[in-house]
């Protein structure tokens, strides 16, 4: 599943509306309206039931002791069965173990989570912990409503638990001098390749730019079926962010600079751009700004490509249904841009889980939220999901779930090493990077990729319509 979202503009417009409508309400205003029924607490005597179109879905974790202290964990849809029974079971086995605490988990659908999470803060009655998309708990900050956990971050980095942590994982957190909230899992973006189609072509695996548009073009054959590489380009796709952002961090560039305003019009973006538009204009498909991950992942499964950018879940999937292909794929290193060896970036997505601050019980939810991040509990998550979902401890290279497998062994390897995303590393820009929404495809991708438009000009035009978004409230 492709983890990565972002309250969209409007979302977030909406949200601040209806906030500053129930300030009003206190003080004696028009009552505020929420946007979406808020979802009703779960009871904690009550067997979980369906799920219902109105809230989110309670998942069976047992029956909470007498006096039990109770907590609400929401988080959205991460995967499939498998990986949702699990999360599942991870929250029975911490009520069974303290039972001084019960945790009602319930699950939130991918389509509308953002939007009940919102809805929740606004009628006054949100979960005591959360998980989200990759900058949740950036918005709730925004709002008033991230309990800061520095004391958990302490205790992190006096016990050694951060020595074996990858940093992003947990210096992304660290905004306006507090700490908001804690990576469980990574997302990464990385090229596949086809061993045999290199190998045949007497080409080794590109390491910096100049080799892969090279690899590119010599792999390159329309009239056989076969295109150089496979990439998305679709306006509103998240997916055509992602591959345009992995040149961005590679040239230098960021989407904020340290005082949290915004960087598309620079010498950074535009070489980035020009080359994403020289790859595609080159090498992909014609259809490519039309394209998001399904496309260019069907493309790859079916031989038809001799390279694809895409995430760590192609390769279980590939496994699965392209058993063929599966054999000969490989994993390119992560490229050298004109950025040099500093920025040898990959976009990985740190997911966090974080606390409300409108929680009545926040010793008992840090104490969850402890229990959660230990390394045994995140590999059983991780192992009922391969492929997608990875690591945030260096030392889980070595168990079983991604070193048994040589190609995750290598994405985990990479994404421990150059995985960062899109609030790396400057954090004052957290909620403009965070209300972007698909602008970046829309405003600057697509046209390019279509041929609509020039590099130069897409990124002043950029700069322009989405500076609003970065200025500080």
């Amino acid at each position: 599943m492709n983890a990565y979202r972002r309250f969209h503009p409007v979302a977030l417009l909406a949200a601040a509306l209806a906030l500053i409508g129930s300030l009003l309400a206190a003080c004696g205003g028009a009552p505020a309206t929420p946007t979406a029924a808020p979802a009703a607490e779960a009871q904690p005597t009550q067997v979980a039931e369906a799920p219902t179109p109105e809230g989110p879905q309670a998942m069976p974790t047992g029956v909470p002791g007498p006096n039990a202290v109770v907590l609400n964990y929401w988080d959205m849809q991460w995967g499939g069965t498998e990986f949702m029974n699990r999360l599942q079971d991870n929250v029975t086995e911490f009520n069974k173990e303290h039972p001084e605490i019960f945790v009602n988990f319930q699950q939130l659908s991918w389509g509308d989570y953002q939007q009940k999470l919102l809805s929740a803060v606004q009628a006054g009655n949100p979960p005591d912990i959360s998980g989200g998309d990759s900058g949740i708990p950036f918005y709730m900050h925004a709002q008033g409503e991230t309990l800061e956990i520095d004391d958990l971050f302490r205790e992190w980095e006096t016990d050694g638990t951060f020595d074996d942590m990858v940093p992003w994982a947990y210096e992304k957190w660290n905004y306006e001098g507090k700490r908001l909230g804690i990576t469980w899992q990574f997302d990464g973006r990385a090229i596949f390749y086809r061993k045999d189609l290199f190998e045949q072509a007497g080409i080794e695996p590109p390491t910096n730019w100049d080799e892969l548009m090279a690899a590119a073009k010599k792999l390159h054959n329309p009239e056989q079926g076969i295109i150089g590489i496979a990439v998305p380009g679709k306006q509103g796709s998240y997916d055509t962010d992602q591959f345009y952002m992995t040149f961005v961090f590679q040239a230098g560039g960021n989407l904020a600079d340290p005082q949290g305003r915004p960087t598309f019009d620079t010498p950074e973006q535009l070489k980035a751009l020009e080359f994403a538009r020289d790859l595609a204009k080159c090498c992909a498909a014609e259809a490519t700004p039309a394209w998001t991950f399904t496309e260019v992942l069907q493309a790859f499964q079916q031989g038809k490509a001799a390279m694809a950018f895409g995430g760590g879940w192609f390769i279980g999937a590939t496994k699965r249904d392209a058993p063929e292909i599966y054999k000969n794929m490989g994993i390119l290193p992560v490229l050298e841009g004109p950025g040099g060896p500093e920025a040898r970036h990959m976009v990985a997505f740190a997911n966090p889980w974080m606390i409300y601050k409108q929680t009545k019980h926040p010793e008992e939810a840090k104490i969850f939220l402890r229990w959660m991040m230990r390394k045994e509990n995140l590999l059983k998550l991780y192992a009922s999901d391969p492929g997608g979902k990875w690591p945030v401890y260096r030392s889980m290279l070595e168990d079983p779930t991604f070193a048994d497998d040589p190609l995750v062994h290598e994405f985990a390897q990479q994404i421990v090493d150059h995985g960062v995303d899109y609030w790396y590393p400057n954090n004052n820009g957290a909620v403009g990077i965070g209300s972007l929404g698909t602008s970046i495809a829309d405003i600057i991708v697509n046209p390019v990729l279509s041929g609509q438009r020039e590099p130069a000009e897409v990124l002043r035009d950029a700069q322009e319509k989405l500076a609003p978004l970065f200025e500080k409230q």
